[in-house]
């Protein structure tokens, strides 16, 4: 038996074996060698399935017939299945003498007939183990039982081909393992360098080329650190170091390709162990330069979040929108931690006066996930609240998919006040906090709108401070500004609450009366802001002594537009300025002056004015020029209709004269004068004298004499205290009967004066001639004093040829101190204008007291 073991072709099968040949190739040799030892044996070996616990052929003899090659494929195991399947089935030899007789072969005897078979010995192939292989199965044309010689090179083959099954399920498994090793380091999306235990790298996979930018049979014989920044490469030699005693080193460096291109490397180092021992080290290499980028950015912009001057906050999308982040700004501004804000809603900053709108439009914009901008106040901590200026807008996933809400907030209290203010300044006068012109004019179209469905009437005041320019130029603006804050609060204290004023410019204001339902009453209004305006300002040691003249319109229905009202209350404001001022005047809506309006009512007005004590006397003083004390009034008429205001007497005057109504008129303000005056004087102790203006047709009317005298005695009034004024025109018109008019009024003691001396048909020796007492220069040679040379000239001539005839001067029109001083320089008696008083109710004149 051993020669059938040790045999050369024995031999030859062992070195198959071991060269790992086919297995087919060794199978051949292992039935070869069994057919020479036993001539007459037809050998098959068949592969055992596990899973499918079948037998099949590994190759197909040529002395079986095709039908029972097919009845041997994928033939199942069992105890009487053949001789293979019942070897394989019981794990041992199985003999079949006869195979025409033995039960084992029922279903196979016509196919073992046709194949000319008789006896099969089979032997199962396994492992030592256990493991099943398959079936060695010999085939004979005779009946035969096996000798146990022939038993002995059964199981011998069955051992080999058990053996090489073992060696070749072995390889196999080895060289899967290879193979994935292999894939696994190959394919490896990172780069996988293999290193000697000196850090050399024998091996790389394909990542590397891709990793470094060059051949990956580049990277062989090199170092790990070769492209390893410098500071980096002590950490990267430590981290082998530790690999190479069996420990994983896992660290970050940066690196450097060919290109000199720096990137940023995620580097492991892991031990190769063969044996239990250690033959070198895989590093694998990831580029990380990305996720660091990006966790360098997240860094910067953490950094960024923290360090914004803005507040910042970040909440869930989900259920109530809990809040997850806030950056310390955010905690600056409201007095809130992040601890104290967690889970929950931005609610937390919402107070009693935060809108109810913007809240809902916050909320829209939640739940439509959009982007939003307002404006609203909310409250921090403590309890005070601030303008938050949010900007608040949806954060969306890859999958576009909402999943938080960032808002950006900033305190803008500052700004909303410096816009409030703003808006104020633009809109309001900064003196007296009046609106101004712009918002006014907004105000009268509202108004104008409502007052057309309303039973109220809308009245305009349009007032100006009579000339105030020279005032506001003699002692500074600075006194001029607090004069108008002063002017300012005078007004207010006249206005009603649903009443509107405005500083429209400089001097001028205007008021406007929403509320007028009895139209009467707007006089009483004007008489009391003029009254209020006539008591003195006390400005920086000064007492300032103003008046204001009033321009009246009312809605009529022919009023268009915003600037035609405004219009009209100008208009008549200049009608009151142009009587004097001190007054208020009524606009009338007609299209020519009133006197040509209507003759008829007009006349009766006149009348009616008359009776009803419609004309109201003001009177402006006329004051010593060395002493400074009032020592005359000169009385000057005003109309106050009870429609239509004060009418200017330009406008009534000259009607009067037409009509004859004038010398009622005068008889009237001679009356009135000399009475008012009368009281006065007995009432304060004073002996100052009264100006009247004559008319012509009151001069020139026969029994003027006699009328005069008969009132002064009536009224007992000192005649030496009343003063008749008269034109030049009016005397030289009545020739020599104006002369004898004039002494006998001076034979009665009253002093006779020359009013506008100068501006008519003067002739020296008609002056030297006639009964006067003093003349009257006219306003139009004052007001250019003293810069026009050729006026103060003129003035100073007149007042010398006065004086030289025993006559004293008067001097009318002064508004300004220069003016005052350049007449008395050149002496002249008696000074009368603005600078002094303006025309005023006699009760108003607080000049005439002091």
């Amino acid at each position: 038996m051993t020669s059938f073991y040790n045999g050369g072709t024995s031999q030859e099968i062992f070195n198959l074996i071991g060269q790992a040949a086919a297995l087919e190739d060794i199978i051949d040799a292992i039935t070869a060698w069994l057919g020479d030892k036993i001539p007459d044996a037809l050998v098959s070996v068949m592969l055992y399935s596990e899973q499918e616990q079948t037998l099949n052929l590994i190759k197909e003899p040529a002395y079986f017939s095709r039908e029972y090659i097919a009845a041997l494929k994928d033939l199942k195991i069992g105890p009487n299945v053949g001789a293979c399947g019942a070897a394989a089935y019981h794990r041992r030899l199985v003999v079949c003498e006869d195979l025409l007789n033995d039960p084992n072969w029922v279903a196979y005897k016509d196919l073992v007939k046709q194949n000319g078979l008789r006896a099969c010995w089979s032997l199962p192939i396994a492992h030592g183990s256990g493991k099943l292989f398959g079936s060695f199965g010999t085939y004979y044309r005779s009946i035969k039982s096996p000798t146990p010689n022939e038993i002995d090179l059964l199981q011998y083959a069955a051992s080999l081909i058990a053996l090489t099954f073992e060696l070749y399920e072995e390889r196999k498994k080895r060289n899967q393992l290879k193979d994935k090793y292999q894939s696994f380091f190959s394919f490896h999306p990172d780069a996988i360098f293999e290193h000697n235990l000196d850090g050399n790298i024998v091996d790389a996979n394909l990542a590397t080329k891709f990793f470094n930018e060059v051949g990956v049979k580049s990277h062989i014989g090199t170092k790990i650190d070769h492209f390893i920044e410098p500071e980096h490469r002590p950490l990267a030699l430590e981290a082998f170091e530790q690999a190479k005693h069996g420990l994983t080193g896992h660290l970050e460096v940066q690196a450097h390709n060919s290109a000199g291109q720096k990137y940023w490397l995620d580097l492991t180092f892991l031990p190769i162990k063969v044996n239990e021992e250690i033959v070198g080290i895989f590093s694998v290499a990831r580029d990380i330069t990305e996720r660091y980028q990006n966790n360098e950015m997240l860094r910067l912009m953490k950094r960024s979040v923290d360090a914004n001057p803005h507040g910042i906050i970040l909440t869930s999308a989900e259920n109530d929108q809990p809040i997850e982040y806030v950056n310390p700004a955010f905690e600056q501004i409201t007095g809130y931690s992040l601890e104290e804000l967690k889970g929950k809603n931005c609610r937390i900053l919402q107070g009693p006066d935060t809108s109810a709108e913007s809240v809902q439009q916050i909320s829209e914009a939640i739940q439509n996930k959009s982007e939003i901008k307002i404006v609203l106040k909310n409250y921090r901590k403590d309890g005070h609240w601030f303008w938050n200026k949010l900007n608040l807008g949806p954060v969306f996933d890859e999958n576009h998919k909402c999943t938080h809400f960032i808002a950006i907030q900033q305190d803008v209290s500052q700004h909303v006040a410096q816009q409030k203010l703003i808006a104020y300044q633009e809109s309001h006068d900064h003196l007296t906090g009046f609106i101004n012109n712009k918002l006014f004019e907004k105000v009268i179209q509202e108004k104008l709108h409502l007052a057309q469905t309303g039973s109220a009437n809308l009245v305009l005041l349009y007032l100006d401070l009579d000339d105030f320019e020279p005032l506001n130029q003699s002692l500074g603006h600075d006194i001029g500004d607090k004069i108008f804050k002063l002017v300012g609060n005078r007004l207010s204290q006249n206005l009603q609450p649903e009443d509107v004023i405005s500083r429209f410019s400089g001097d001028e204001f205007a008021i406007l009366l929403t509320q007028m339902t009895d139209l009467k009453q707007v006089a009483v209004r004007a008489e009391e802001i003029i009254a209020g305006l006539s008591q003195p300002f006390h400005v920086d040691g000064y007492d300032i002594h103003l008046s204001a003249s009033i321009g009246v319109a009312d809605a009529d229905p022919d009023i268009k537009c915003v600037k035609q009202f405004i219009n009209a209350a100008k208009d008549a404001m200049r009608d009151a300025n142009a009587e004097g001022g001190n007054t208020w005047h009524w606009y009338n809506f007609t299209k020519e002056p009133l006197p040509k309006v209507d003759y008829v009512q007009l006349r009766h007005e006149l009348m009616v004015a008359l009776h009803e004590q419609q004309f109201k006397l003001f009177y402006q003083p006329i004051l010593d020029s060395e002493t400074g004390k009032v020592k005359c009034l000169e009385a000057l008429i005003r109309w106050q209709h009870p429609e239509k205001g004060f009418i200017s007497p330009a406008d009534f005057i000259p009607f009067a004269e037409r009509t004859g109504q004038i010398v009622s008129i005068g008889e009237w303000v001679l009356r009135q004068a000399c009475e008012e005056v009368k009281a006065w004087n007995m009432q304060h102790e004073t002996q100052i004298s009264v100006a009247i203006n004559l008319s012509p047709l009151q001069f020139k009317r026969s029994g003027f004499l006699s009328d005069l005298q008969q009132l002064l005695a009536e009224i007992e009034f000192p005649h030496e205290l009343l003063k008749l004024e008269v034109t030049e025109s009016m005397l030289i018109a009545s020739g020599d009967k104006s002369i004898e008019i004039l002494k006998n009024v001076r034979a009665l003691g009253i002093k006779v004066s020359v009013d506008d001396f100068g501006t008519g048909y003067s002739s020296l020796s008609y002056l030297r001639s006639l009964p006067i007492d003093e003349i009257k220069l006219d306003r139009s040679f004052v007001q250019h004093l003293p810069g026009n040379l050729r006026d103060e000239a003129i003035i100073e001539a007149m007042i010398t040829l006065a004086h030289k005839l025993d006559l004293e001067v008067v001097a009318e029109g002064i508004e300004n101190p220069e003016q005052a001083e350049c007449l008395k320089s050149h002496h002249c008696d008696y000074l009368q204008g603005f600078y002094y008083a303006k025309p005023a109710r006699l009760n108003q004149l607080e000049l005439i007291s002091s």
